[in-house]
């Protein structure tokens, strides 16, 4: 591999991990929410946050360094069905995440922010008239119908980002191997970049 092949290859492989890792952690923030909801904003804000200062930026260096790896290989693109296929899927996620999943946590944020907030093992509701209990407080029995039809469409957008990943990977590993070229687990230090992954040709 070229010195360049090697350049954006370690900047491909660095943009795909660090991107990409936090996403899977975003079920269990959003598990923690449930399970916590005067905790709810503080998370989701924390959530988008990550979408946007971290992912969404590395997720378009993937595509470019991607680019210069197909060149510096002089990989003919056209021949590679699974590349394509990549490619193709990986242009559904992005703008899957861009123009549908991040509005809707975006609108969920905003809603957050302008409900009250739920108590948190304050003092029990008072008593109304004869001494009865007066009653759960207002949202007590549950999140309001817009926030939990609008969670459920960023869960279901949620997994379907999780398994286009997924697939995209498959094919990333797949369609390497039917190259015969086996990328092999050694990452090594030796490189200016501080890692190299060494590319081995079948006979």
């Amino acid at each position: 591999m070229s010195g360049w092949g090697t350049f954006f290859l370690f900047v491909h492989i660095l943009a795909v991990v660090i991107a990409f890792g936090p996403t899977f952690t975003f079920p269990l923030i959003g598990a923690l929410s449930g399970k916590h909801p005067q905790y709810a904003m503080i998370l989701t804000e924390a959530s988008e946050l990550i979408e946007k200062r971290l992912v969404i930026p590395l997720a378009i260096v993937v595509p470019l360094a991607g680019t210069g790896l197909i060149y510096a290989n002089h990989i003919d693109l056209w021949k590679t069905g699974w590349l394509v296929a990549a490619i193709v899927i990986y242009i559904f996620v992005f703008f899957y995440a861009i123009l549908v999943q991040a509005p809707n946590v975006a609108k969920l944020l905003g809603i957050l922010k302008n409900m009250p907030a739920p108590p948190a093992g304050g003092p029990p509701a008072a008593a109304g008239e004869g001494g009865t209990p007066a009653g759960p407080p207002p949202g007590a029995g549950g999140p309001p119908p817009q926030v939990a039809a609008l969670v459920k469409r960023i869960q279901v957008g949620g997994i379907a980002l999780t398994v286009g990943f997924l697939v995209i990977m498959f094919l990333m590993i797949w369609g390497t191997n039917s190259w015969g070229v086996t990328f092999t687990g050694s990452l090594m230090i030796p490189s200016a970049f501080g890692l190299r992954i060494r590319r081995e040709r079948s006979a």
